[in-house]
């Protein structure tokens, strides 16, 4: 009897395992560098450029928004909200982590990318240090200057 609890802890373990493998899905062609994705509904969003797509967390590479507790803070978490309810985003790992997040660029099922969503509204800004592709050069100059505070660390 007591082996039969080890063996269904194991069947535990090896079921959440497998679970942890749907939510990572192996591409070689993401052009992002990692090769990692993930993909399914946002479960959380935790701030303006970190959200949770099943359940694994996402810090949105090469953006910079204000934190929560700041007015646009606020607006760009409650834009990132609305803008995700209900809607499946992909998220393009580069395979690097910052504390418990995995770092990559998410899009709506629609193809639109979130960080130009945010700061072509003007509530998050581009980050050069982390933008190494410069994908978010355009839009950053279209949107203008970003009136957000500007981190030291998004310096190049």
């Amino acid at each position: 009897m007591k082996y039969l609890g080890v063996l269904r802890n194991l069947a535990f373990i090896a079921l959440g395992v497998g679970f942890i493998g749907l939510y990572y899905q192996f591409s070689d062609d993401t052009g992002q560098g990692g090769g990692l994705q993930v993909t399914g509904d946002v479960t959380h969003v935790r701030d303006g450029d970190t959200i949770e797509v099943s359940g694994v967390p996402v810090r949105l590479q090469g953006l910079t928004c204000d934190e929560r507790g700041t007015a646009l803070g606020k607006s760009a978490t409650q834009a990132v909200a609305a803008l995700v309810k209900g809607q499946e985003v992909t998220c393009h790992l580069t395979g690097e982590k910052t504390y418990d997040r995995e770092v990559g660029r998410c899009s709506l099922a629609d193809g639109r990318d979130i960080g130009t969503v945010l700061i072509s509204k003007k509530l998050c800004g581009r980050c050069d240090r982390y933008d190494p592709q410069k994908a978010y050069v355009k839009v950053q100059s279209e949107a203008g200057k970003f009136v957000g505070t500007f981190p030291g660390y998004c310096r190049a």
